[in-house]
């Protein structure tokens, strides 16, 4: 990707808006080009709101400090269309205070997330997240796939989980080609892989909060069911 933007000469936007802490090969995200972080209350560390970018280009930050503030290059004076984009003193003391306590809160998801690799293995049809060798995954959803090998349907088995008192999501449960938007632009209706994995993916809680027990009861009803 990184040769294509070059010789095309385009800026690569690095989606690692959940991704605050991962590494690809000891490089960590949103060092490639320019990165874009969350900072939405469910991330990895949070400011309330708001979020993050990165990047090691001066244009492209000049830039990004006008799209911020309304275009303005200097008070009063707006040089391109901009927005009101800029973070609060308040939520970038809670952003610092985070930044403090990420590696911990990483580091507890991970462990969060191989206890459930652990139990996930062992059940027929049940697929936990690959992590590619060389990279640190942060695990902002710990996602699995609920294949057809598995007595139930993905969405059975979130009910099952929901009634036993654990919160589970689908992310997404409509492919971006199923979206209006999409399919007035004219994407193709069918995309088969797209579609199975909108079918099949379920996030479990895999969040810093878990105790031990909690992981055990989530292991316990995914068992059971």
């Amino acid at each position: 990707m990184e040769d294509i933007c070059s010789l095309h000469n385009l800026a690569l936007i690095e989606d690692a808006c959940q991704a605050h802490g991962a590494l690809h090969h000891g490089k960590r995200a949103g060092s490639f080009a320019t990165g874009c972080f969350s900072f939405y209350p469910t991330k990895n560390m949070t400011t309330g709101e708001g979020g993050m970018i990165t990047t090691s280009n001066e244009d492209i930050a000049q830039q990004c400090r006008l799209l911020r503030n309304h275009g303005q290059s200097e008070r009063y004076c707006h040089t391109v269309l901009g927005y009101n984009a800029r973070m609060t003193e308040i939520a970038a003391i809670i952003g610092l205070s985070q930044l403090e306590h990420l590696e911990a809160f990483n580091q507890a998801r991970i462990r969060n997330a191989s206890f459930l690799t652990g139990v996930i293995k062992g059940i027929d049809g049940l697929l936990p997240p690959r992590v590619i060798p060389g990279n640190r995954h942060v695990f902002h959803q710990y996602t699995i796939r609920v294949t057809p090998a598995f007595k139930m349907s993905r969405d059975e088995l979130k009910s099952c989980l929901e009634a036993g008192g654990i919160g589970c999501g689908v992310h997404y449960p409509i492919p971006i080609h199923h979206q209006p938007l999409f399919k007035d632009l004219g994407y193709q209706d069918n995309l088969p892989i797209s579609e199975a994995a909108a079918r099949e993916v379920l996030s479990l809680p895999v969040h810093p909060s878990l105790t031990l027990e909690d992981l055990e009861t989530i292991a316990e009803a995914l068992k059971n069911a």
